[in-house]
């Protein structure tokens, strides 16, 4: 008489339900899912040896068929075993009615006679299998191993069909330009996913080192506003310090470790999850249900770990942003009245910006425009204005273009520093190459001013170019500060610049030496500087090689 049986490998079951591979091989795709089993059969003897042969599986015995239908409307189940005892039991009839209150319920035929007709009762009624009575060890356990396969299979694809269009909302979260906007798209997501009573999102405030409730459904605002968790207190603070999920429902709480902290004793379910982005983990969601009887399942905290995980991404996205638009927006505020390396330098001093400052060897040019004292009195200041943003603006296009740092304008005078904070391996180069292109533009620009005002053809520009030792940083006081640069090298730059007539460079011994093989160069002896000491060897740039 043929048997109903399987030569495939399947997965073993342990008696609480849960998948192994351990005898069979065969990995689990699945780790940790139940599995609840029916056992129809009046007869205990029977029973027992069912049991016995499906001892590593989670069984739920009753006698009659009131008693199956009570546990199948209280219990979830995905295999029926009915014994069939005709014609005191119509095990067909039985599992149409079992299959009614728990819809996708597979079943198995036990019956003292498998033959092909049976067998084609049993499968026209819905029954995933048949077994012949008395019972074979090896042929139940297939036969009940395939059709928990196929259970497994089947909620399997259920838990992607409801899984998969959450991964959507990541899209959404993104699409929010701030925060708020991220907080309430994942409070709306979690309530139509779980319809709970109380949702809130606490985000941990880096500034008093708490967690506070950044948004929330259900919650009096008075609650929201005075709740304040350190990492480690409470619930909300054990998720955050040990970035693990709690589920709480009302038949454990009371053998949880978080018994004690359960202040409202109203809550039939409860799950606090963290928010976490990589290693970092941003705040908590929590979730309770008051109003119904529903239960919290493990279902429900992967659907969280979707949603919190898109949200944290998201948060972390607005964070970024708004970081950087604000970096940006400082930086070019800084660049409005510094050099960007002076910038990049001040925004990546997170504190002590007074102690930003060292020793360095470096080249100074100074610039000044002679006679322009005698404009500001004959020309109107609106036009002297333009004049010296013209002349501003190609100086600085000339000295970034060298790799060089715009120190300061000071009134009809411009300072630059080579060498620092940009490291350059001939800076005195760079400073003579800036020189002698600026020479030339101000020409042209005094020549076409010169068209409109007569009084232009007196002005002149005095260059200087030095190299030694100053002092490069910050200087002032906590509320004002300026980024300079000090030493005797400035003022001999500086005195110099003033003694420059004719639209000459003068430049000191030190840079003499690192350009003549790249300019024409002509001593001008040794001159007495205003306010130094010793007297300065100057020379004089003439031209390009």
């Amino acid at each position: 008489m043929p048997r109903v049986s399987s030569s495939h490998c399947l997965p073993c079951f342990l008696r609480d339900g849960t998948m192994t591979r351990e005898k069979y091989g065969i990995p689990c795709t699945r780790a940790g899912m139940k599995f609840s089993v029916l056992l129809l059969t009046p007869d205990d003897v029977q029973a027992d040896i069912i049991l016995s042969v499906l001892s590593r599986l989670r069984v739920i015995r009753c006698r009659t068929e009131q008693e199956a239908m009570t546990i199948c409307q209280h219990q979830e189940l995905c295999l029926a075993l009915i014994v069939e005892n005709l014609p005191a039991l119509d095990g067909g009839r039985v599992f149409a009615e079992l299959g009614a209150i728990q819809p996708g319920l597979a079943g198995i035929l036990l019956s003292a006679s498998a033959d092909i007709v049976q067998l084609q009762g049993a499968l026209e009624a819905g029954f995933s299998g048949l077994v012949e009575l008395p019972v074979n060890a090896t042929s139940l356990m297939r036969v009940v191993n395939q059709a928990l396969e196929r259970c497994r299979l089947q909620q399997e694809n259920t838990r992607l069909r409801t899984l998969i269009p959450l991964y959507s909302l990541g899209e959404q979260f993104l699409a929010a330009s701030t925060e708020q906007e991220t907080l309430e798209g994942l409070l709306e997501a979690v309530d139509q996913q779980t319809g709970a009573s109380q949702i809130s999102v606490m985000l941990h405030d880096a500034r008093d080192g708490c967690l506070h409730v950044a948004a929330a459904r259900g919650m009096a605002l008075e609650l929201v506003q005075s709740i304040r968790l350190h990492s480690g207190d409470q619930i909300a603070g054990w998720v955050f310090q040990q970035g693990q999920p709690v589920i709480l429902n009302k038949e454990d709480q009371a053998e949880s470790i978080f018994s004690p902290l359960l202040q409202q004793p109203d809550i039939v379910s409860a799950i606090s999850f963290p928010l976490r982005v990589r290693e970092q983990i941003l705040g908590v969601l929590n979730i309770s249900q008051k109003q119904t009887d529903e239960r919290f399942s493990e279902a429900d905290t992967e659907m969280l770990s979707i949603l919190c995980s898109q949200a944290a991404v998201a948060l972390e996205h607005v964070r970024t942003l708004h970081q950087l638009a604000a970096t940006t927006r400082m930086r070019t505020l800084f660049e409005q009245y510094v050099a960007p390396e002076v910038a990049e330098l001040l925004l990546a001093q997170n504190s002590d910006l007074m102690g930003l400052g060292e020793i360095k060897n470096v080249t100074v040019l100074f610039a000044d425009i002679r006679n322009f004292t005698r404009l500001v009195q004959r020309i109107d200041l609106q036009a002297l204005r333009l004049f010296l943003n013209a002349f501003f603006q190609f100086f600085t296009e000339e000295v970034f273009q060298h790799r060089g740092t715009v120190d300061k304008f000071m009134g009809d005078a411009v300072l630059a520093v080579f060498g620092a904070p940009v490291k350059l391996e001939q800076p005195n180069l760079a400073a003579a190459r800036t020189a002698w292109a600026i020479k030339a533009k101000f020409a042209a620009l005094r020549d076409q001013w010169s068209t409109r005002y007569q009084e232009f053809q007196e002005v002149d520009l005095g260059v200087a170019v030095t190299s030694g030792t100053v002092f490069l940083g910050n200087i002032g006081s906590a509320r004002r500060l300026d980024y300079t640069v000090i030493g005797n090298e400035v003022n001999i730059a500086q005195r110099l610049a003033a003694e420059c007539s004719s639209g000459r460079i003068y430049v000191t011994e030190a840079v003499r030496q690192d350009i003549d093989a790249w300019f024409e160069i002509k001593e001008m002896g040794e001159m007495q500087l205003r306010g130094v000491e010793q007297q300065t060897r100057v020379f004089c740039v003439d031209g390009e090689k």
